[in-house]
């Protein structure tokens, strides 16, 4: 056994969209933030900019992606609200002809809008109110104690959103506290989504088939610095956000909020 401080915040919004890698015209939406997601929100808090440029950071700068991989720091993901997604259209303008995307009144010999503001609706998938736990561990203890004191304070450095700009988070402190970690055979109630990698056993996972309703997705875990996945998984989610009895081969315990397990 070993005991780790970790941070707990809730994140909501209006709406929230996290985008499937393997939709194309008519986006789909994971219930829960990708991992992705989660790191940019933090780096959004403590204003850890992004590339200046493809591939390019400012001098001294350690991309986000590396500063929060998982071999430097763990993130679980709960599930506050019961998933409810909407479809909504979106109006979007066409950038192809960059150049002349703010000449909006010019027009053609034929009078009609150029190609270059010509608009195109498109059917987004969107949470509806979604609402979401954050578990942290992080390595670099000067850059985890400023988060700590920004989500504390309700501070951040950049604008955080769930998925979209438009949809700005507003962020609750929750705790901060000790884990513990250990190893069993028993079944235990997991409050976060699980990876499935994690679990063990012939029958890792006791279903409730007459009051749960489950998911389950494959979604990224793992980026570079150049924005290339380098591993997905498998996550289950109980969409109500009810516990989930599973067996794992490692797990960990919050004498307050429950068991959870890191994507």
């Amino acid at each position: 056994m070993n005991y780790k401080e970790i941070l707990i915040f809730d994140i909501s919004s209006e709406y929230g969209h996290f985008r499937k890698f393997n939709t194309t015209t008519s986006p789909l939406t994971y219930s829960i933030p990708t991992r992705s997601a989660i790191t940019g929100l933090i780096g959004a808090i403590l204003g850890i900019e992004r590339e200046i440029g493809a591939n390019k950071f400012r001098d001294g700068v350690t991309p986000l992606a590396e500063l929060l991989s998982r071999k430097n720091a763990s993130i679980a993901i709960q599930l506050l609200k019961p998933v409810k997604k909407v479809n909504v259209g979106f109006n979007l303008v066409s950038t192809k002809n960059f150049r002349d995307y703010f000449n909006i009144n010019d027009k053609d010999n034929k009078g009609s809008i150029k190609d270059a503001y010509r608009r195109t609706q498109i059917e987004f998938e969107l949470l509806k109110n979604p609402s979401f736990r954050i578990f942290i561990t992080w390595e670099n203890q000067d850059l985890f104690q400023k988060l700590i004191e920004n989500v504390k304070n309700n501070k951040t450095h950049f604008t955080p959103y769930l998925g979209l700009s438009q949809f700005t988070a507003q962020l609750e402190f929750v705790d901060v506290c000790q884990i513990e970690s250990s190893e069993t055979d028993a079944y235990e109630n997991v409050v976060t989504a699980i990876n499935l990698s994690q679990i063990k056993g012939d029958k890792p996972i006791l279903f409730d088939y007459e009051s749960a309703k489950y998911t389950s997705d494959t979604m990224p875990v793992e980026m570079r610095s150049d924005r290339v996945i380098t591993d997905y998984a498998d996550i289950l989610l109980e969409t109500n956000g009810k516990p989930v009895q599973a067996k794992f081969d490692k797990i960990y315990k919050t004498k307050a909020y429950g068991n959870i397990s890191f994507l």
